[in-house]
């Protein structure tokens, strides 16, 4: 294992802000849904691509690519309200009455694989190939027909499917740019997405360039169901600023992405609002140079109401479908809100300008139990550091200001069913709240609240979780747990709901991989995300990846991925 570890972590005024905040007036909120429906945007931008080419097959670069030199800067996710939040009641009013989970009896999905990951120890060592140390690893995996792919912000790997045995890897995240040019190939900047369309049997493999302006997306789409074979790739603008915390959804002829943007140079107002980018699928497909990128900025009428907002990814091959649905913007009052807030994106790549994202101004709310968000007091200062661990006084980020990475789609004999989880302060710690919303028909939006569950108010602490449904209905969830007694490491369980089960209620948690370390200072980060991927080839099987320590030394994260499934689910 590295000991002594050199490390960097880049912190504009803006970002520092954005971990460590002063409490200053409270937020503005935008006016709900009124009788005149949903306000709309159309002011669509439409790209082309900056650079196209189709790389030769990564087998053979990989073999080829060296390892990198130096270090390199990862950044922390800018909290886009923080900077305006008030531990005094918001416009929201009184504090939300705390939920009382509904428990069923132990979780009746089982393991399958489990197996180590990428990871920042001596097992498959990411600096020893991207040549810097970084944390959290925000750690991502897509599941594809025989393999899996893990990708840990700066380097990624290649698994068997069936036995959990190493392909390839791992390698720099680069090498999905490798002999494509700046600025793609020579910024292995992180927040990245790996994704297996489900419908065309292809990998999406993404990561901004954040060292700018100018900023850019980097997007490679595989040209075969192998990971390790040749890739379409493209890089396309981004504006009108930094580009944070990208998202990605998924659907058979269009991918979408959104970011928050930030002005990184005015710390008193940073948040601009936030970018959604919808991409011609099918043209990337079929590796044409020409492939449009259409966006729309939304800064909710200058309120900047709407954040953090993540696009549906597709988990059922639903078909062609003219609009997307995206959930986000919980964070607009304290202590918490009694709505998440839904948005639909129409884009026209025939004719951009008919184009248009609706629900701004969180003008589409969906009614949910009140939550409070998971945020705490530091003294004076308001934070997301929140989650205690044994043995030191470092906390650890819940990024509770935002729902979680993915929101799962998967129709189902013309029901539609979006799943996603985020975390919520309960009246003891932190508490993994899912949702199920559903509306009736494809081609239909109007989603509303089916159920919610979320884990038990016992002191323990629940956080960075992602959820999926499988074809039965069953529901995964997963998370981060910690608390400070006495070896209750951060460690990764499992949770969620068995088709059948009383609506709301949450099966008692299974251990996936226990902890044996505490993480010491850094600044309180602990991923940015997870993933609960869902096997196309059955629709039953999930997997999961997140990160655990194994010793107590300072960025010596490992990673581990499991698959899970439900009995019922044939």
């Amino acid at each position: 294992m590295r000991k002594n570890s050199k490390i960097i972590l880049w912190f504009s005024v803006a970002i520092v802000s954005a971990l460590v905040l002063t409490v200053p007036s409270g937020l503005q909120a935008a006016p709900q849904q009124t009788s005149t429906g949903p306000q709309v945007l159309s002011n669509a931008v439409v790209n082309q691509p900056i650079q196209f080419d189709v790389s030769r097959p990564l087998a053979e670069i990989l073999k080829e690519a060296p390892a990198q030199q130096g270090m390199r800067m990862i950044h922390a996710p800018m909290k886009p309200k923080m900077q305006h939040s008030t531990a005094q009641q918001s416009q929201n009013g009184s504090e939300t009455a705390a939920v009382q989970p509904l428990i069923a009896s132990a979780i009746s999905a089982t393991i399958g694989l489990g197996f180590e990951g990428v990871g920042n120890t001596s097992f498959l060592n990411c600096p020893s190939v991207a040549g810097q140390e970084v944390a959290p690893p925000d750690t991502n995996a897509a599941v594809g027909d025989t393999q899996v792919v893990e990708w840990v912000n700066t380097c990624y790997a290649v698994f068997d499917k069936a036995s959990g045995t190493l392909i390839a890897g791992p390698f720099a995240g680069t090498n999905f740019w490798a002999g494509f040019g700046a600025p793609c190939e020579t910024n292995n900047d992180g927040d990245i997405i790996i994704q297996w369309d489900k419908s065309n049997h292809r990998w999406l493999a993404a990561q901004n360039v954040f060292n700018g302006p100018p900023f850019f997306t980097c997007v490679a789409v595989s040209q075969t169901a192998d990971a390790l074979g040749s890739y379409n790739r493209y890089t396309f603008p981004q504006t009108p600023g930094f580009p944070d915390y990208p998202k990605w959804g998924l659907t058979r002829s269009v991918y979408y992405q959104t970011q928050n943007v930030f002005n990184v140079m005015i710390p008193s107002e940073p948040f601009l609002g936030v970018n959604v980018c919808a991409y011609d699928g099918k043209s990337m497909l079929k590796g044409k140079s020409d492939a449009q990128q259409v966006c729309i900025f939304d800064n909710s009428n200058g309120t900047r109401f709407d954040d953090s907002m993540v696009p549906a990814d597709d988990d059922s091959d639903s078909g062609p479908t003219n609009s997307e649905v995206l959930l986000g913007a919980i964070d607009n009052f304290l202590p918490g809100d009694t709505h998440v807030y839904e948005f639909v994106f129409s884009a026209n790549f025939g004719n951009p300008s008919k184009s248009t994202l609706a629900g701004t101004n969180g003008s589409m709310p969906i009614s949910v139990p009140a939550f409070n968000l998971a945020i705490c007091t530091s003294g004076p200062f308001l934070t997301t550091d929140c989650v205690p661990q044994p043995g030191t006084t470092a906390k650890l980020d819940t990024l509770g200001d935002r729902l979680m990475y993915r929101l799962a789609h998967l129709n189902e004999r013309g029901t539609q069913h979006f799943v996603i989880t985020h975390s919520v302060n309960n009246t003891t710690a932190v508490a993994a709240r899912w949702y199920e919303f559903r509306v009736q028909g494809l081609g239909t939006t109007n989603l509303s609240l089916y159920q919610s569950g979320q884990t038990p108010d016992d002191g323990e602490f629940r956080w960075m979780g992602s959820a999926a449904m499988d074809q039965a209905g069953d529901i995964a969830v997963a998370y981060s747990r910690s608390s400070a007694a006495a070896g209750d490491f951060p460690s990764i369980y499992f949770a969620g709901q068995t088709a059948g089960d009383p609506l709301g209620t949450t099966e008692t948690e299974a251990l996936i991989k226990q902890g044996t370390g505490f993480q010491p200072d850094t600044g309180g980060r602990w991923g940015d995300y997870t993933s609960m991927a869902l096997d196309g080839a059955d629709s039953c099987t999930f997997w999961y990846a997140n990160e655990y320590y194994d010793t107590n030394l300072r960025f010596n994260w490992a990673t581990w991925l499991a698959s899970l499934k439900f009995p019922n689910c044939r």
